[in-house]
């Protein structure tokens, strides 16, 4: 399923559809029309409250209208494929240190460039000639943020190297890296300034900044 962003909204109602199995209907967060969608569309709706958390939908577009959508075969996603596909590009610097090691010893630090985020890790590129991590290896990312704002939320994360790849202008490597034990806390805030950089990012393609 592709992970193009639809809309940024709310949840209206949540009801029963014609063969009594759950339903939901969105509205546009800014009150503005609702753009349009192929009918039987297969949707992932991700939802946030500041009470009860994060959660993640799946289901397929039975009604779309000028005000709003209805969805039906409502789905609750598992907690792997949540953190999985919610990811947005960035362009955000930070610092990545490791491999972790358990002595004491001073670790080689090295500046990268954050190029897309996800609930689950991020894709960092590093252009310095003495890094050398490898696949499996532990490293901390200090500074992380999804915009470069004084204002943007800071993340210091644990994380695995799960995937390497070298950067297309030949200078330096591509490192995927998994979030390791990020707290709960942490994981909402992440949440929240992906969702509020997403509504930002709709807002600049619809021209309304």
């Amino acid at each position: 399923m592709e992970n193009d962003l639809l809309l940024a909204g709310r949840l209206r109602a949540v009801l029963l559809d014609n063969n009594g199995e759950q339903a939901i209907e969105l509205i546009s967060l800014d009150g503005g029309d609702m753009p349009v969608a192929a009918y039987g569309l297969v949707v992932k709706i991700s939802v946030f409250s500041g009470k009860a958390g994060f959660l993640s939908l799946g289901g397929r577009i039975y009604i779309t209208h000028g005000t709003f959508w209805r969805i039906n075969e409502i789905k609750t996603y598992g907690e792997n494929e949540r953190r999985d596909y919610f990811r947005i590009k960035t362009r955000t610097i930070a610092k990545v240190t490791g491999p972790l090691r358990d002595s004491e010893e001073e670790l080689p630090t090295y500046k990268c460039s954050v190029t897309s985020v996800s609930l689950s890790g991020a894709l960092i590129a590093v252009s310095d000639e003495n890094c050398a991590l490898r696949e499996g290896e532990e490293v901390r990312i200090s500074g992380l943020k999804i915009e470069e704002d004084r204002n943007s939320d800071i993340f210091n994360v644990r994380a695995t190297v799960c995937r390497i790849v070298p950067q297309s202008n030949g200078e330096g490597w591509l490192y995927g890296c998994k979030f390791v034990d990020m707290p709960e806390k942490d994981t909402d805030r992440l949440c929240q300034a992906i969702f509020a950089k997403q509504r930002i990012d709709i807002q600049h393609r619809r021209g309304r900044l």
